[in-house]
């Protein structure tokens, strides 16, 4: 097959791709809610709060789990976060973690909820029959956070404005790209 040819049936193939990653990237939240939406059918087990439900909950009934990798909880997460490797097999997750939830309600979240969702349904069932009283995924993750202007930490409790981006792709829907730092 010519090259012209192959060029044509690469271009047939890949506009709707574009088109889609274009429709998303320039949506007023940078196309956290269609991302959010997708998220929600692919853990359908899984419940979900948002950036104001969070806010309004008692902070000694909760415990909240950052289900991203290091550099990017080293940038900045939510005040107290624990940091959980999004690898971390349920077994294991329940050992470490099954004593500080009992009697609290267990938040996930990531950038924007993929990786914190997957290891909240996989974890949920066993928090809950051990003594935890829900499970939440936050929804649109820290990238809604930090685009509702909400609080953000780094080492400790100093406040940052800073976010990490996780890649350039998903780094786009970061509305305030002056602060993504890696």
């Amino acid at each position: 097959m010519k090259w012209k040819a192959k060029i044509f049936i690469a271009t047939l193939l890949c506009s709707p791709l574009i088109a889609a990653g274009s429709m998303l990237l320039t949506s007023d939240d940078g196309g956290l809610a269609k991302v959010h939406d997708g998220i929600k059918s692919q853990f359908s087990e899984v419940a979900h709060v948002d950036g104001d439900g969070l806010s309004a909950m008692n902070k000694e009934s909760i415990v909240l789990f950052d289900v991203r990798e290091m550099s990017e909880y080293s940038v900045s997460h939510l005040k107290d976060a624990i940091h959980v490797d999004p690898s971390m097999s349920a077994q294991d997750f329940i050992a470490q973690y099954i004593d500080i939830s009992k009697g609290k309600t267990a938040i996930f979240y990531c950038s924007v909820g993929q990786r914190s969702s997957d290891l909240a349904d996989r974890v949920q069932g066993a928090l809950i029959l051990s003594g935890a009283k829900a499970a939440y995924n936050l929804e649109g993750g820290i990238f809604k956070w930090h685009n509702e202007s909400r609080p953000l930490y780094t080492g400790g409790a100093k406040p940052t404005a800073y976010i990490h981006p996780y890649n350039p792709v998903w780094g786009r829907m970061v509305k305030d790209q002056e602060n993504t730092r890696y």
